[in-house]
């Protein structure tokens, strides 16, 4: 049931290893573009995250109110795909949406500058200087993303478990590590990881609801299931506004004994937790 999350680089031959795992294994395979299009079932909200929010890196004001509900709804709908089958999830730092848990597998795929400006042109039907031009527009953009939206370098070796360079081996090489390691005793699940992801998806039911809720929308509230209840973190609230962020949490089910804290906790602070 192991699940790998690929951090992939723009044109960098990501979608031909995992081509070649499906084929070989019958494992089943996601990405980022399955993930927006799960979202858009949201209707409205989904449609002007993903349209502004591209924009959002220069305009801090629209940068902060759309960044909250794309993390709970990308997490959500990466979670909807989490089971007890074996799974791929290939994005550019999509792997960040989750804390980290035994049986998931970070995993970051870098290929040399040639292969993908090769691989640009042929995509793009573009001349070799257009090509390079695209690539470092798009590796700039994207680390640029990370760090706004997750406080995160995706150029940090630390973020993953595994880092492979396709400069050094073929797509046939790294299929075969990426297969040996799903069978690895240490990243397979067990009792505590899967309640661990089963904390993860409750705690997020919540943050949606409260996302798409129109009355409690413009809140960054965190959810955390603990042994007494549930644990709300978020701003501080007029008694009117604290009764509905209450009165939503608790229309989930499984939600018993709610709490809610003003303050702030980082969901950055779970992704650095190695």
């Amino acid at each position: 049931m192991p699940v790998i999350f690929i951090s992939r680089g723009t044109m960098s031959g990501v979608h031909l290893l995992v081509n070649s795992m499906h084929e070989k294994t019958g494992i089943r395979c996601i990405s980022r573009e399955d993930l927006v299009k799960t979202i858009n079932k949201y209707g409205e909200i989904a449609s002007r995250i993903l349209e502004k929010l591209s924009d959002a890196t220069t305009a801090y004001d629209q940068f902060c109110d759309l960044r909250w509900p794309y993390l709970v709804l990308m997490r959500k709908a990466l979670l909807e795909e989490v089971n007890h089958e074996d799974l791929i999830y290939h994005g550019y730092s999509g792997h960040l949406l989750l804390p980290a848990v035994r049986h998931f597998i970070r995993v970051r795929i870098g290929a040399p500058l040639s292969l993908r400006v090769s691989m640009t042109m042929e995509r793009l039907a573009c001349e070799e200087e257009e090509a390079r031009n695209y690539i470092t527009k798009a590796d700039e953009y994207r680390g640029k993303w990370a760090r706004f939206v997750y406080a995160q370098d995706i150029q940090n070796p630390l973020l993953y478990d595994v880092c492979l360079n396709l400069s050094h081996m073929t797509l046939e090489a790294a299929s075969g590590i990426l297969e040996s390691i799903l069978r690895e005793d240490d990243f397979q699940g067990t009792p505590e990881s899967l309640a661990q992801v089963e904390r993860i998806r409750l705690s997020t039911d919540i943050e949606e609801a409260l996302v798409i809720d129109p009355r409690t929308a413009n809140f960054e509230i965190n959810a955390e299931v603990t042994d007494e209840g549930i644990r709300l973190t978020g701003p501080y609230l007029d008694n009117q506004d604290r009764s509905a962020v209450l009165e939503i949490a608790e229309s989930v089910p499984g939600v018993e004994n709610t709490q809610y804290s003003p303050g702030y906790k980082s969901r950055f602070e779970e992704n650095c937790s190695f």
